[in-house]
């Protein structure tokens, strides 16, 4: 299976599932509000993150799925994803205070 080279090339359902795979990572980890923080703080920049990510891509192989990593930062690179992703932990956040 090859490396995505553009967002087109990621099924909206690939998206949603690597954005809630994110999300849980973080509030299973209890870094909600930190991430939060950082995400509404780099929302200016995050197409510059977002390809900031992909040139570390090689040296990021050694310990990430490159195909979910090479995924992600695609994903982020627009503003209505990264929005996305801040409401998903949000919600998995609430739903583990609920608990």
């Amino acid at each position: 299976m090859k490396l995505p080279l553009i967002l087109d090339e990621i099924s909206e359902i690939e998206k949603v599932d690597l954005i809630e795979k994110v999300a849980r990572f973080v509030v299973n980890r209890q870094l909600t509000a930190p991430a939060i923080l950082m995400l509404e703080v780099c929302k200016p920049i995050n197409f510059v993150g977002s390809q900031f990510m992909l040139a570390l891509n090689p040296f990021v192989q050694a310990i990430f799925n490159t195909m979910e990593y090479q995924k992600f930062a695609l994903i982020i690179e627009k503003d209505e994803n990264l929005e996305l992703l801040i409401q998903c932990i949000e919600k998995l956040d609430a739903d583990k205070q609920g608990e």
